[in-house]
């Protein structure tokens, strides 16, 4: 299966392949796979949850997968989380055909997934730009900034430092 992936603002084309007990992956450092790939041989192992055991050479590495929503993830390996986010072909070509039109209505801006409010950036009433952080989310020690779908005003805000939030908790509107 091929994949794109944005790993730390980056687009990558990834390929994984099944391979006798364990899986080829491929790597570009491009998301259209012209350049060469990294290529690892991974062995996994599911062990409860969202914990997995990966082997890649004489490496082994533990992780957690914390999912978020529209294939956005937050992955601790060994004792480093890394935001990333996972489109397929279908969501990357919905995606890149959404991209010319600007969003219509409210926008409800969700937590990813569980955490703790560590910063709220607007107030209710503020007009913001596309893509303006709104409000900064902790999760697994990682600090993920929350943006505007659009340019809008915040018509609602939930959100308050301090708070924990649960995962698809509700924290604010721009309309």
């Amino acid at each position: 299966m091929r994949y794109h992936t944005i790993l730390n603002g980056a687009e990558r084309l990834v390929e994984v392949v099944p391979h006798g007990s364990h899986f080829r992956v491929h790597i570009w450092s491009d998301a259209e796979g012209k350049s060469a790939p990294h290529t690892l041989d991974i062995d996994a192992v599911h062990l409860h949850g969202h914990a997995v055991s990966l082997l890649s050479g004489s490496r082994s590495y533990a992780c957690d997968l914390e999912p978020g929503n529209d294939g956005k993830l937050g992955v601790r390996v060994n004792e480093t989380v890394v935001p990333l986010e996972i489109l397929d072909e279908r969501k990357l070509r919905l995606r890149k055909a959404s991209g010319t039109f600007s969003l219509e209505g409210p926008q409800r801006i969700d937590a990813p997934m569980p955490g703790k409010v560590v910063r709220v950036l607007v107030k209710k009433g503020d007009t913001v730009a596309e893509g303006q952080g709104l409000i900064v989310v902790e999760a697994m020690k990682m600090e993920n900034e929350l943006k505007s779908p659009k340019a809008g005003v915040v018509s609602e805000l939930l959100a308050v430092e301090g708070a924990a939030v649960e995962n698809g908790a509700k924290l604010a509107v721009v309309t």
